[in-house]
């Protein structure tokens, strides 16, 4: 079992929403393909691109994230979570969002993320 590997999934799992470029950079392969299965052409190639999307989430909602399952190996890392949206501006009604996750790691850095979950439960827009 890769700690390692683990850690880094943990850590993103836990801490996207805050995480820096930096931060997403050690855990994250150059090339790791993130994808949000539900929303069509939904895909961000490389640390950057993944920042870019998820540090936009903060600028107008508090975002908590509980990890409630991960299980793997040091190839492939699953994880079960519920992540809580809060609009800043009180403009939306909070909402959960149970999330499954499959992470393909390579060298103890994540090289593939996706996430499932009921795009009936994504109260963004």
């Amino acid at each position: 079992m890769s700690t390692q590997g683990h850690a880094a999934v943990r850590k993103i799992c836990e801490h996207w929403p805050t995480m820096s470029l930096e931060e997403f950079r050690e855990v994250m392969a150059d090339d790791c393909d993130y994808r949000n299965i539900p929303i069509e052409g939904d895909r961000h190639i490389g640390p950057e691109a993944a920042h870019a999307i998820l540090s936009t989430m903060r600028t107008n909602w508090d975002i908590d994230l509980t990890v409630v399952n991960l299980v793997g190996d040091d190839r492939v890392v699953m994880t079960e979570r519920t992540e809580r949206f809060s609009r800043k501006d009180g403009t939306r009604e909070p909402f959960e969002l149970p999330v499954m996750g499959v992470f393909e790691l390579r060298d103890g850095k994540v090289a593939a993320w996706r996430d499932y979950f009921e795009r009936s439960h994504l109260r963004l827009r």
